[in-house]
C-alpha cells in the first residue's frame, strides 16, 4: 500500500468537564486519533495501528472508518478500552486523569509484529508507543523502507533519570517531538533554546519542540533553531490533541517537502484545525480553503532559518 501515513499508539474516549461542571461524554480521542487527523487534511492514505476493548461501540469504528484505514485496528477482548476526564479550568487549563488502569491501557498499545503486511511501503510514521518499544518498532518500520519516523514520547518518560534511555531512542528516529513540559522536566531546564542545545549535546537528531500558544522550536541535525509561530484561530474550543495533530500533519510535511521549516507549517495548520471542536474527528469539508489560508499566513510569518537566543514564552 504505497503513500500510506500511519499512526501507531493508543485509543482513547474522552469525557469533558467545562468550567462551571457542564460535562461531555464519549469522544473518540487519544494521541494517534489526534496525530492521525493531523495527516488527513493532508493525505487520503492514512491508517491507525492500535487495539481498542471489546467495548469500543461499534459508532466508534463507522466514524473511524471514515477518515482512516483500519487494517491495523484490533479488538482485545480481555481489556476494556481506555477512557479519560479531560477537565477544563476557568483558565482554559487541562487536566488529565485516565479513568482506566495504566497497565491496561499499556496492554492495547499494539505490537510491532503485529503491524499489518498490506502496510507495505509506508511514506512517514507518527509514533507514540511505550518507550521501551520504540527500538522494535523502528527496527520493523525500516524493513519496511518507512522514511520517516517522528516519535513523540510519552509525557511519564520524560524524566531525569531516562535521560540515558530518551536519547538512545532520540537516536533511532528520525525526528523527536516532546512539549516543552516535557522538556523542561527532562533537562531540568527552563529556556527553550537551552533545552534544544540540551537535546543536540546528548546526542539528538533534529527536534521539534511544541510550546502550545507560543508555536513550536525547530532543530535541525546541525543545530540551527526555527521558530514556528502558532497559527491563529478565531474561537478555540477545546485544546485538548492539538500538539498530537502537529507532529501528524509534521510527518507530512517532512514528507512532502524534505525541509523542517516547511513540516513545521504542517505542522502548526493541523494544530489549528484541532482546536475548533470536541473530540478528534471533524468533517473534513471543514477546511480546505481555510487550510490553505493558513499555510500562506505561516509562510508570510515565517522565522528567518536561524538560531535564536533567549526566546523564552
Amino acid at each position: 500500500m504505497s503513500g500510506l501515513f500511519l499512526s501507531i499508539g493508543g485509543i482513547i474516549i474522552d469525557d469533558i468537564r467545562l468550567p462551571g461542571g457542564k460535562e461531555r461524554r464519549g469522544f473518540l480521542g487519544g494521541g494517534i486519533t489526534h496525530a492521525a487527523m493531523g495527516m488527513r487534511i493532508w493525505k487520503q492514505k492514512v491508517g491507525l495501528v492500535s487495539n481498542v476493548g471489546s467495548d469500543f461501540d461499534s459508532s466508534y469504528l463507522e466514524q473511524l472508518d471514515k477518515y482512516f484505514i483500519l487494517h491495523g485496528l484490533d479488538i482485545n477482548p480481555n481489556v476494556p478500552t481506555p477512557r479519560a476526564w479531560q477537565v477544563f479550568d476557568p483558565d482554559g487549563t487541562r487536566h488529565e486523569t485516565f479513568q482506566t488502569d495504566f497497565d491496561q491501557m499499556v496492554e492495547l498499545i499494539p505490537k510491532p509484529e503485529n503491524l499489518p503486511e498490506k502496510f507495505s511501503t509506508i511514506s512517514g510514521v507518527h509514533l507514540h508507543c511505550p518507550p521501551q518499544k520504540v527500538d522494535a518498532w523502528v527496527k520493523v518500520l525500516r524493513e519496511r523502507n518507512c522514511p520517516i519516523i517522528l516519535w513523540e514520547p510519552w509525557d511519564g518518560f520524560c524524566l531525569p533519570e531516562n535521560q540515558a534511555e530518551f536519547f538512545l531512542y532520540c537516536t533511532m528516529v528520525d525526528i523527536v517531538s516532546p512539549n516543552l513540559r516535557e522538556g523542561r522536566l527532562l533537562s531540568g531546564l527552563q529556556d527553550p533554546v537551552d533545552i534544544l542545545h540540551f537535546f543536540q549535546d546528548n546526542g539528538a537528531g533534529a527536534v521539534a519542540l511544541r510550546m502550545a500558544e507560543d508555536g513550536s522550536l525547530l532543530m535541525d541535525h546541525q543545530g540551527d533553531i526555527i521558530h514556528i509561530p502558532a497559527v491563529p484561530v478565531e474561537r478555540i474550543v477545546d485544546v485538548t490533541g492539538a500538539g498530537n495533530a502537529y507532529c501528524g500533519g509534521f510527518v507530512v510535511g517532512l514528507s512532502e517537502t524534505g525541509e523542517l521549516q516547511q513540516a513545521g507549517w504542517y505542522g502548526g495548520v493541523s494544530a489549528s484545525c484541532a482546536l475548533g471542536q470536541f473530540g478528534a474527528l471533524y468533517p473534513l469539508t471543514r477546511y480546505p480553503s481555510e487550510q490553505t489560508q493558513r499555510l500562506a499566513w505561516c509562510r508570510e510569518n515565517a522565522s528567518n532559518r536561524q538560531s535564536l537566543n533567549n526566546f523564552i514564552p
